[in-house]
């Protein structure tokens, strides 16, 4: 299902119109939004509410509300002109043997002033994945890839269409489980 965030919200988001789109053990949501820092807290409370609907332990929704804001940062701040559109997507499968399937991507317009493409994201992993961040205090510039390559089960670049970069994260949990 693929909406606009501002109908999902007024003043606070709109949970019974979430549920809406939930089904017994998936949900398969796609958001696009302006590229403004003032929608982080609305795509924050989107993923609290859709892995509290599923069941998905309180440690585990606190690092995808993380992840969800990293990658909703990087976006905005490197991706996409300010008031560009950014396109967020939350895929959630329950399986039978209660294991959850989530895939979280943002997708940006490719204009901002520090645009990546895949083949450049992908170095720049390579390269973050080889440092020492026991050493690194800088907060800056290390955020994709310290906290969300340490929490989830993968990180993937895509190119889309020559109109942006897909940022993709997937992460298999047990419901109920803190591992």
């Amino acid at each position: 299902m693929k909406v606009d965030l501002h109908t999902l919200w007024d003043i606070e988001i709109d949970e019974s119109r979430l549920c809406e789109y939930c089904t017994d053990d998936s949900i398969h949501l796609e958001i696009s939004y302006n590229s403004d820092f003032r929608n982080a807290v609305f795509l924050r409370k989107i993923a609290d509410f859709i892995c509290k609907h599923y069941w998905v332990h309180p440690k585990w929704r606190t690092r995808i509300v993380l992840i969800v804001d990293e990658l909703n940062n990087n976006a905005i701040e490197y991706g996409t002109l300010k008031w560009g559109s950014n396109l967020f997507e939350f895929q959630l499968v329950k399986n039978t043997c209660w294991n959850i399937d989530i895939r979280i991507s943002v997708t940006d317009a490719w204009n901002g002033l520090h645009a990546k493409n895949a083949g450049n994201m992908k170095e720049l992993r390579d390269q973050h994945n080889s440092k020492d961040f026991s050493k690194h205090h800088s907060i800056r510039g290390r955020g994709l890839f310290l906290i969300i390559s340490r929490l989830v089960d993968s990180l993937e670049f895509e190119d889309v269409d020559k109109k942006g970069l897909k940022v993709i994260v997937t992460k298999s949990l047990q419901v109920h489980s803190d591992s």
